[in-house]
């Protein structure tokens, strides 16, 4: 691939991470699941099954954002050829079981493969165990 061709490359994934970003900020499950291919995989590695399919993961995102108020604190985003891996941590307004409200952060990571179509094919997003744990156990969340 010649240099100009990579630029306009990585310019594409640039612009695919930032409409599918937009989607996880306005928490909007139907943006998200455009952006994936219909035969996307998305895999929280928290001890949780992978999701297979568009439908699965716009009913997962749409789950995820009943159960969490998070926000996020962005980090790194390094660009490959079809993929791109993103730092970012989590802002979690969570609640103890007394009802006292706290705010917990966890260092999460993203590596996202994009297709020749510019879908989503496949996420995998990896978190701080330890934060988490402490996080979930603070809010008496059951993992």
């Amino acid at each position: 691939m010649t240099a100009t061709a990579l630029a306009k490359h990585a310019t594409s994934l640039r612009d695919v991470f930032e409409r599918y970003h937009v989607g996880w900020e306005t928490r909007n499950p139907d943006l998200i699941a455009s952006l994936h291919s219909e035969d996307t995989v998305f895999h929280i590695h928290d001890g949780s099954d992978a999701v297979h399919g568009r439908e699965a993961l716009r009913q997962r995102c749409i789950d995820t954002f009943e159960k969490f108020n998070f926000s996020f604190e962005m980090g790194r985003r390094l660009y490959g050829d079809d993929h791109w891996v993103f730092e970012w941590t989590m802002v979690l307004a969570l609640k103890e079981p007394g009802g006292a409200p706290f705010t917990a952060k966890v260092e999460m990571l993203d590596v996202v493969t994009v297709n020749s179509r510019g879908e989503v094919a496949r996420k995998d997003v990896y978190m701080n165990g330890g934060e988490a744990q402490a996080a979930f156990a603070r809010a008496g969340i059951k993992r």
